[in-house]
């Protein structure tokens, strides 16, 4: 019976398919991974709610975690696979657990320089898609940078 158990928890393991990294920000954030095959403000506005009931939503995401403040560091066990962005998203608290525009939002991409006409520069990682594939864990996909989510979105409005 045990050999059984054994044998079962590991092919069980094999099918769990992990995306981690770190979050630099000295504060805990939500990480999501979500779907890459739509438009990712689209789907970022869609959240009415940073609860686990919400963030399991699989028309939007594939999994989430919670960096915790300290090591900030986070691993998603995938629902679904295919391409995917790695977001995170720091609550400043003034509409709690709601992604709101005063949020930090932060992606797993290079950082780019952008200017916003009449308003500021700014230096946030352009989201890249990555491709999560069953089977096959992905480590090191961190989030270097965040600004806050309405400046995010007036940047990505300017994107051809």
């Amino acid at each position: 019976m045990s050999l059984f158990f054994v044998t079962a928890c590991e092919e069980l393991h094999e099918l769990l398919t992990t995306v981690s990294g770190k979050i630099y920000i000295n504060n805990c954030a939500v990480v999501l991974a979500v779907k890459g095959d739509g438009d990712l403000l689209d789907y970022l506005t869609q959240v009415d709610s940073l609860s686990s009931k919400s963030l399991s939503d699989p028309d939007l995401f594939r999994g989430f975690d919670i960096a915790i403040e300290g090591d900030s560091v986070y691993s998603i066990t995938m629902f679904s696979f295919g391409s995917t962005y790695i977001v995170a998203v720091n609550d400043d608290g003034y509409l709690e657990n709601e992604l709101d525009t005063l949020d930090h939002i932060g992606f797993y991409g290079d950082l780019d320089t952008v200017i916003i006409p009449n308003v500021d520069t700014f230096i946030y990682s352009a989201p890249r898609i990555i491709n999560v594939e069953s089977g096959f864990d992905q480590s090191d996909i961190d989030v270097e940078n965040m600004i806050q989510f309405r400046w995010f979105k007036m940047i990505w409005q300017m994107m051809p």
